[in-house]
């Protein structure tokens, strides 16, 4: 789900910040991105970005392919100008992860050290400007689970604009991954799909988040190639499905 934000001016910015000063101890901990002071705005994927802006740029973040730990965090100008956009570093998003109790367990700038520069980028009219975020490193010093995560711009202008998804990692399950063939049945509800692999066993896959969005071009009976673990208590974890 897209999320707006209107490129305010340095002085418009400061008096929000005037007002937000006035309410901070009501808005203590409220649980919003890190030193953005912004509010919770709910669980990914519930459509929850109440916290807008008329004007124009949109942004979200998407799974950069099926199965992988790569995302965009795409920002896009819906108005007929230009929009300049300038960076204190060389750094241009931050991001967190937090767990199924939402603790943030991880945050991409946290011992990491930036070049110090005045940066500035120009999104063109009616066009999209898209960094790639890498959730390797993530990946490496968390436990497999669901996360939630979020990904926002540190320009000057934007101050902390945001969008978030949830996101299963697995990736150090490799040993346990397994990959088949077979046929897409169909979805069973919006969690689960049904595929009967190549020695003809009908069974249920729990979908990940990842996977989810894959599912608009599949289409019942489709010969596809599948990647899967299997959790403690039997649940089967889809974690990958490509049409063949």
């Amino acid at each position: 789900m897209k999320k707006f934000f209107k490129v305010l001016s340095s002085v418009t910015l400061a008096t929000l910040l005037i007002a937000a000063c006035g309410t901070a101890d009501d808005n203590e901990n409220v649980g919003g991105s890190p030193d953005t002071g912004y509010e919770d705005r709910g669980d990914a994927g519930e459509g929850s970005g109440e916290f807008t802006y008329d004007g124009s740029i949109a942004v979200e973040l998407v799974a950069k392919e099926n199965g992988d730990v790569t995302y965009e965090f795409q920002m896009t100008n819906e108005t007929d100008e230009d929009i300049e956009l300038s960076f204190s570093s060389l750094q241009e998003y931050d991001y967190i992860l937090k767990d199924e109790a939402r603790n943030t367990v991880y945050q991409y700038s946290d011992d990491r050290m930036f070049g110090e520069a005045f940066v500035e980028k120009t999104i063109a009219a009616n066009d999209t400007y898209v960094v790639e975020v890498d959730l390797s490193e993530a990946l490496e010093k968390l436990e497999d689970g669901t996360y939630t995560l979020e990904v926002w711009s540190v320009a000057n202008e934007l101050d902390g604009l945001s969008d978030r998804v949830e996101v299963s990692f697995t990736m150090n399950l490799n040993d346990a991954v397994i990959t088949k063939t077979g046929t897409y049945v169909g979805q069973i509800d919006n969690n689960s799909v049904e595929i009967i692999d190549a020695d003809g066993n009908e069974r249920a896959y729990r979908l990940t988040e990842e996977v989810r969005e894959f599912l608009e071009v599949i289409e019942e009976n489709d010969p596809v190639t599948f990647s899967y673990y299997e959790k403690d208590n039997g649940q089967l974890i889809l974690t990958k499905v490509i049409v063949d």
